[in-house]
């Protein structure tokens, strides 16, 4: 069942099967409501085209912003990177012992990044705890390195603390998602209004299974793709650990 959860295939399958199981829900009821005049039907037709429209809106809306913060994350990966290179270059300027402390360990900072998106659970938690740690190592070889020569500290450090910074704003920006009560009432929305298409189905004593079904497809999709975007370190679209990879070729 967790593998069933974790798949993001699965989690397709999933939301079309609901929304169909809400289709025939709605399909059952109408059927045994019993005839309807005009009157009636015009009511569940201005009903249910206003449930579908506003569920549209929040799907575009929300697709909208997670596919802003999937970019903004990967232009945030790219801002890292530059300052952790940046880090190791000045890292040059120092004498030794100092400088091989400091760019070993911007080395292992950036190995650290790489693991840190391809982890998850309670192992991504200690790595992003551990990160402190390391922050203080880096900023302590570069007060030893500098040695209180002013020139060298205003060189050296400024780099160090834009990598220090920007960690904090990297997790930030990847605990930013859609919050749950927003994408609760999509997906309950989106089930109500399949339910109501069966319901107006049920009405008419007729499935249209087909286009009924084409919906609910086209519904999950976006649904999916939306939260796909929204988790992108823990789906089909992912964030690319490129920039890292790339980062630490060049420091060898």
């Amino acid at each position: 069942m967790q593998d069933l959860i974790d798949s993001p295939y699965g989690i397709a399958a999933a939301l079309v099967v609901a929304l169909m199981i809400c289709h025939e829900a709605g399909y059952q009821i109408g059927r045994r409501a019993g005839p309807s005049d005009a009157d009636y039907q015009r009511r569940v037709d201005m009903i249910r085209n206003a449930i579908v429209a506003l569920v549209t809106f929040l799907v575009g809306f929300s697709f909208a912003a997670a596919g802003s913060r999937f970019i903004d994350r990967q232009d945030m990966m790219v801002k890292e990177t530059n300052a952790i290179g940046t880090a190791w270059l000045r890292a040059m300027t120092l004498g030794e012992p100092q400088r091989s402390v400091l760019q070993k360990e911007l080395h292992d900072y950036a190995a650290e990044r790489v693991v840190i998106l391809r982890t998850y659970g309670a192992e991504l938690q200690r790595l992003i705890d551990g990160s402190g740690q390391r922050h203080k190592r880096m900023w302590q070889a570069g007060l030893d390195g500098t040695g209180g020569n002013h020139v060298l500290a205003t060189l050296v450090l400024p780099p160090l603390n834009d990598v220090i910074d920007i960690h904090s704003e990297h997790v930030a920006m990847a605990r930013r998602r859609i919050p749950p009560p927003i994408l609760l009432i999509i997906i309950i929305g989106s089930a109500i209004g399949l339910g109501m298409i069966g319901y107006d189905n049920g009405l008419r004593q007729r499935r249209y299974f087909k286009l009924s079904a084409t919906f609910a497809v086209v519904s999950a999709a976006a649904l999916w793709m939306t939260v796909d975007l929204d988790r992108p370190r823990h789906g089909l679209l992912r964030i690319s650990d490129r920039p890292y990879v790339e980062l630490l070729e060049s420091m060898k």
